[in-house]
């Protein structure tokens, strides 16, 4: 699938390819626990920078969500911010407790539903 044909209502998480998923399963996590789905597309780091993928991911996303996760940081984003400026920053996630990355996959979800974030 590419960027321009997401159509289904979903927040887009790009994933750096080298990036592994163990350490940002909870990310996913706290977006299902919310009932929010979302779709995860790989994108090489060297593309832009992870503020920047995010903001993308954001503008494409049918729920104006986006995420970029990269090797040791996550970004989440709306569209309406600028693209240096990310809601969310969650650095050197593979070292932080998997309470605080399931936190961040639920405010993205929250911020989809118009909720206060935990």
């Amino acid at each position: 699938m590419s960027l321009t044909e997401m159509t289904r209502p979903a927040i887009l998480l790009l994933a750096d390819t080298a990036a592994k998923q163990p350490g940002w399963r909870q990310l996913l996590l706290g977006m299902e626990e919310e009932g929010i789905p979302f779709v995860i597309n790989d994108m090489d780091q060297q593309a832009m920078p992870l503020a920047d993928r995010a903001h993308l991911a954001a503008s494409v996303s049918p729920l104006s969500v986006g995420i970029a996760v990269g090797t040791e940081d996550i970004a989440v984003h709306d569209p309406h911010l600028p693209a240096h400026q990310p809601l969310f920053v969650l650095t050197r996630y593979p070292s932080r407790p998997a309470e605080e990355i399931r936190r961040l996959g639920c405010n993205a979800a929250r911020l989809v539903k118009g909720l206060p974030f935990k």
